[in-house]
């Protein structure tokens, strides 16, 4: 069983294009569930399809990996995705605890699910805004990282390290690159903080 949820998970992750494997990855490391163990970045690097479903099978066991996968794809709006392995799940396992989509659908309705699925995923690094905005200490060390990678260009390096506090500075950057660059900048302003703000991180995941 072990080998088949594995090729079945590695079937579906082939389905994503190169893109949404990012954001696959990226909405799978901010997932915290209370009692559910966490995938760490470290375990993810360098990761193929088939690397990545064996973490998944390692990290939440075969009952377990198989939803963890469809509700991430869900998070990143790869329903049609999501929708082919749920399926595939419940021929593996049809007695499985997870319910089936069509018993789902019955319970809720189908326009209940359809606004459901259709509900944009709020990029982590929008939902704590506030507290980011509010609790990094020292933003020149974090800006020296997105103009490496990018995200910032020269110009606008200068205008946000003109300002006084961490605070301005946070804003301007949301204000101006963060906006601009849209999720890719907010997934590599994210992975700069999973390095240099790590228990400010934990922090915010834990509430």
């Amino acid at each position: 069983m072990a080998s088949t949820i594995r090729q079945v998970l590695q079937h579906s992750l082939e389905d994503l294009t190169k893109d949404q494997l990012k954001k696959f990855c990226a909405s799978l490391l901010d997932r915290a569930r209370e009692g559910e163990p966490q995938v760490r970045r470290r375990a993810l690097e360098d990761k193929d399809e088939i690397g990545i479903a064996d973490v998944l099978v390692s990290t939440f066991t075969d009952a377990k990996a198989g939803s963890v996968v469809v509700e991430t794809l869900r998070d990143i709006e790869c329903n049609q995705i999501a929708a082919r392995l749920e399926a595939k799940l419940e021929k593996l396992n049809p007695q499985g605890s997870r319910p089936s989509a069509n018993s789902m659908i019955t319970k809720i309705g189908h326009e209940t699910l359809n606004v459901i699925l259709a509900r944009p995923v709020e990029h982590f690094v929008d939902k704590h805004r506030s507290a980011l905005i509010q609790r990094i200490r020292r933003f020149p060390p974090i800006l020296d990282k997105l103009l490496d990678r990018k995200v910032l260009d020269q110009g606008e390096y200068d205008a946000i390290m003109a300002n006084r506090t961490p605070q301005d500075q946070a804003r301007h950057l949301y204000q101006g690159a963060l906006t601009s660059s849209g999720t890719t900048g907010k997934d590599i302003f994210l992975s700069v903080l999973e390095e240099l703000e790590v228990h400010l991180l934990e922090d915010l995941r834990r509430s």
